[in-house]
């Protein structure tokens, strides 16, 4: 008894460190675009579903279609990040930067790879828990003995990748630093053209 409500301990413990480690990791790559980019579209989906987890789980065997569901939209953010930006580019000189300097690292086919994982770990749970509320079988071993401790492990997984993500060195980003230097530049440049005309 003690053993295993020790385990569910650690497994929600494990569960809630995406949130500071996604936190972490937008801090420490800062300074590449692409990786700030994917690490506050992350973090968003990420807040809501941490808000959502207590209400999601008192849905009871809904909870298991929502967990389904909601690892697909992780799947979107990672594929469609240049879509998403690319609709923000108009209003946004960040978003327009990450679109015209959009690459894919193997870090990130890594983390689409952990997240359809999550997918398929959550498939099967809901699967299992469809034949147990439709009589088919008797009883849910994977969800009870199997699930916490997959998803934990791909927790892990994924919070060392975006660690890995946020610290590796991108040559991109250094063409974006000089887009912007020149940038200031030229507003310098307009702003002292315009201070000349005046006097």
């Amino acid at each position: 008894m003690f053993e295993s409500i020790s385990l569910k301990a650690v497994y929600q413990s494990i569960g809630y460190i995406s949130l500071p480690v996604l936190c972490i990791a937008l801090i420490v790559g800062w300074k590449s675009i692409n990786t700030r980019s994917l690490m506050t579209l992350l973090l968003v989906v990420e807040a809501v579903d941490t808000a959502m987890v207590d209400t999601a789980y008192g849905w009871r065997n809904g909870y298991y279609i929502w967990i389904f569901l909601y690892s697909l939209l992780y799947i979107y953010v990672v594929l469609a990040r240049r879509l998403i930006v690319k609709k923000l580019s108009n209003i946004s000189s960040f978003c327009k930067d990450v679109y015209e300097n959009y690459y894919f690292s193997k870090q990130e086919g890594a983390l689409l790879f952990v997240y359809i994982l999550h997918v398929f770990v959550c498939f099967i749970a809901l699967f299992e828990v469809q034949f147990f509320q439709h009589y088919v079988i008797d009883t849910f071993p994977y969800v009870l003995h199997v699930f916490s401790p997959l998803l934990t492990l791909l927790c892990l997984a994924e919070a060392l990748l975006v660690l890995k993500l946020a610290t590796r060195t991108v040559p991109v980003d250094e063409h974006v630093m000089a887009l912007k230097a020149c940038r200031k530049a030229e507003k310098k440049r307009l702003k002292n053209i315009a201070h000349k005309d005046k006097h």
